[in-house]
């Protein structure tokens, strides 16, 4: 038996059993974060890959060679690529989240709502495992530490988790039906990632297009980490937007779940 049969018939097993909502979201967390680092050795590292060689790529580009001229170079990019590759990593896992447990879908009755929120609970514990990783590079950048990170840190951590939440639902129940959702989200991230003053600063962008930016509910959230990281801000209520667009991605991912429920299983 192979690990993803045999972790799947535990699930399946205890989903049976009736077991609650939360023992099901978390027997299935784990059991996906098995599987995509089973055999492997460095899962740890390759957590922290992507958005630090990327950091480094962009360090180079901008601080050496382009002179961009922006405090603390390091720590003004990792603090927005980390939780830039949090959201994109969980929103673009989230849209197989039906499509790879078709068979959980089909044989098994609980709650479907499950299946993606556990992709984006995932990511989310990857996240957090890698922020000692950032916390010692900034340190290390002689940015003093702030007494903010303590509830700045686990404010926006929860704040990000609802948007990731109610997008990963919405994505999930409509790739099922639209296939041509996955690769069209794919193009529509590399957009938005230059959308976002990840690679820039809010501050120097025109004020016509400024206000453009900030209707991405990212731009908010990314300023807010990074002035968390870099000046010790706690976040405020510039963060609004965002949080009326985690409200709006909830409340539409839990109708759309609902009306595509009964034809899920037919649909996969």
């Amino acid at each position: 038996m192979t690990a993803t049969a045999a972790v799947g018939g535990r699930f399946g097993a205890q989903a049976r059993k009736g077991g609650s909502a939360w023992d099901l979201l978390l027997a299935i967390t784990l059991r996906d974060l098995r599987i995509k680092y089973h055999g492997t050795v460095l899962s740890y590292f390759w957590w922290l890959a992507r958005p630090l060689t990327m950091g480094i790529i962009l360090y180079f580009a901008l601080d050496r060679v382009l002179k961009f001229g922006v405090p603390h170079p390091a720590v003004f990019l990792l603090s927005a690529l980390f939780p830039w590759f949090w959201f994109q990593g969980a929103l673009h896992a989230s849209t197989q989240a039906f499509i790879a447990n078709n068979g959980l879908v089909k044989k098994v009755r609980f709650p479907r709502i499950i299946l993606p929120l556990s992709v984006v609970l995932g990511a989310t514990f990857e996240f957090v495992a890698t922020l000692p990783v950032l916390v010692l590079l900034v340190a290390v950048s002689a940015v003093e530490p702030s007494w903010t990170w303590l509830v700045g840190i686990p404010l926006l951590i929860a704040l990000q988790l609802a948007l990731l939440a109610g997008l990963g639902v919405l994505v999930a129940a409509v790739n099922v039906f639209f296939r041509d959702l996955a690769p069209a989200l794919d193009s529509g991230m590399t957009l938005l990632f230059y959308a976002t003053p990840i690679i820039y600063p809010l501050s120097r962008v025109p004020d016509g297009m400024r206000q453009l930016l900030q209707v991405n509910p990212m731009t908010p959230l990314i300023e807010a980490w990074r002035g968390l990281f870099l000046d010790g801000e706690m976040p405020g209520l510039d963060l609004w937007p965002a949080v009326v667009f985690a409200a709006v991605a909830i409340a539409s991912g839990l109708f759309v779940l609902d009306r595509a429920d009964t034809s899920l299983a037919d649909a996969l």
